[in-house]
């Protein structure tokens, strides 16, 4: 980051450093992106949603863990199916461990659908040359974890609240 006045563009994590892949790609494709990126081959996961692009490139969305999981396992963890398990406490985990072999089975079927029907809207992107405290309150505000951005007209990576923090409490003397 230079000492002058920083920007967005000094933190981004380029497009070919994102996960990132196109709407009608698999599933099992978006989990094998996450899991080749990891942190120093912990087999910790680096990144919690991928960027999804259309044919022409355009960004069109993201796909989530929570997508991810929704996809797998649709009657346990969509929204509109839970009430299947009216009654039960959030708390009441018992039933989860009863379904394993059904996720696993769902799993593997489920995850050849095309990550455009489990994708979510795009965040509102950001162009590069912003205030890391600008980006962050966006951030703040949203309750987003990450956001596009945007140089030119065309989407060159993302920016992570991570990344914004570690720069900004970095600057902090503690």
């Amino acid at each position: 980051m230079s000492t002058a006045t920083p920007t967005v563009k000094d933190l981004v994590v380029p497009l070919e450093s994102f996960p990132h892949l196109a709407s009608a790609d698999s599933v099992h494709e978006a989990v094998a992106q996450l899991f080749s990126r990891t942190a120093n081959g912990s087999g910790k996961l680096m990144f919690d949603e991928l960027i999804v692009l259309n044919a022409d490139n355009q960004y069109v969305g993201r796909l989530t863990l929570q997508g991810i999981l929704t996809c797998f396992f649709p009657t346990l963890f969509s929204v509109d199916q839970r009430k299947v398990f009216v009654g039960k406490t959030d708390k009441f985990t018992d039933l989860a461990i009863l379904l394993e072999d059904s996720f696993q089975a769902e799993c593997r079927r489920q995850g050849t659908l095309p990550v455009s029907q489990f994708m979510v809207p795009p965040h509102k992107s950001i162009k590069a040359d912003v205030h890391p405290l600008h980006a962050a309150e966006i951030m703040m505000a949203e309750n987003e974890t990450c956001l596009p951005v945007v140089e030119d007209g065309s989407l060159i990576g993302v920016v992570r609240l991570i990344d914004i923090f570690r720069s900004l409490a970095g600057s902090c003397s503690l």
